[in-house]
């Protein structure tokens, strides 16, 4: 409801703005990705564990307090921080959000998506336009974007984490939406390094989960084979195009079918239904496409997997039919907190 009525109230102020205006808007929408880097390069959101002064906070940062006042002033606006009316900088709960011991590490995404070479991508889209064009990532780095984060592990890391934000917030949805009784085992497959399974378990202790992704990015799992609840962990490195681990009652996809154009997708499903028993689901976490064009996040991520890997976002009967292409079936859907939707898949 919250992001129904969210968007309802962009579109009724974007139709009551001049057209001129519309474009200003969209032009000036890149300051706000500059101003989340500025204060991350800052450490700000670290330092703002209370109201402090903005000559303080200068000091701290090593900045002009009127130049900072400027930044600060934007910012606020934005609601990424506060002033108070006597002038000191507080933080909210975005500026929370940011820091670096936050529970889930947004700060990650903004350093993945202010990065010169993500930049670099978005600036080969008109290029990666033509039938025949390899995806604008490629053509800006001359490889594609998962051998890039391999031969870039220092970049690999930073998108590494900022998948585990995303995967902490969808997991929470996951844990609290579906029904958990009777599940023992869980497979978590190609996403990342245990954000999603680390929250499951602390919501329902008694899952034994194994995490299962290319052996370049399971070497990097993010916790210990010793979790602190009954469930068991394992770690498994192998590709999900060839085999995946069976033997598990749910198996979970989040937020990776639209990585892949549907021929891939359809594959790496068809490797998932192999690997269910009879009784076993798996589940599917996607931002789904409205059937008509709408302002939603699903539309820019949408555009997001295409100049990154050739991947999309789909609406409800693409779904559909890019299930029954690896030979399973919609059992049940649900709605999750986030907006996406967590489709539960039967042979």
């Amino acid at each position: 409801l919250g992001v129904a009525l969210r968007r309802r109230l962009l579109g009724a102020h974007r139709a009551g703005a001049p057209p001129a205006l519309q474009v200003l808007e969209a032009l000036l929408a890149p300051i706000d990705s500059r101003v989340l880097a500025t204060l991350l390069a800052l450490g700000i959101p670290d330092l703002l564990d209370g109201p402090v002064e903005l000559d303080e906070l200068a000091t701290r940062t090593g900045t002009d307090p009127e130049r900072l006042g400027r930044v600060v002033r934007y910012a606020a606006g934005r609601g990424l921080l506060r002033v108070d009316r006597k002038g000191r900088v507080r933080p909210t709960r975005v500026t929370a959000t940011l820091r670096t011991d936050a529970p889930a590490p947004w700060h990650a995404w903004v350093r993945f998506a202010t990065s010169e070479w993500y930049d670099a991508a978005w600036g080969a889209l008109d290029a990666g336009l033509t039938a025949d064009s390899s995806p604008p990532f490629d053509r800006a780095h001359g490889e594609d974007f998962f051998t890039h984060l391999t031969v870039h592990p220092e970049r690999g890391a930073v998108f590494d984490r900022a998948m585990a934000a995303g995967a902490t917030l969808q997991a929470v949805g996951l844990a609290r939406t579906l029904d958990w009784e009777g599940i023992g085992s869980v497979c978590d497959v190609g996403v990342g390094t245990g954000a999603t399974l680390e929250v499951l378990q602390r919501y329902h202790p008694h899952l034994d989960v194994t995490l299962f992704d290319v052996p370049d990015v399971v070497a990097r799992a993010r916790w210990s084979a010793r979790p602190r609840s009954p469930g068991a962990r394992r770690v498994v490195g192998g590709s999900f195009f060839e085999e995946v681990p069976g033997g598990h009652d749910r198996f979970l996809l989040l937020a990776i079918v639209h990585d892949w154009d549907d021929e891939r997708a359809t594959a790496l499903l068809a490797t998932v239904r192999d690997a269910m028993g009879p009784h076993a689901a798996a589940v599917v976490v996607e931002n789904v496409l409205a059937d008509r064009p709408r302002d939603e996040f699903a539309a820019a991520s949408d555009l997001l997997m295409f100049v990154l890997a050739s991947g999309r976002e789909r609406t409800h009967g693409q779904y559909e039919g890019l299930f029954a292409g690896a030979g399973l079936r919609i059992d049940r859907r649900h709605r999750l907190p986030t907006g996406a939707t967590a489709f539960v898949l039967r042979r």
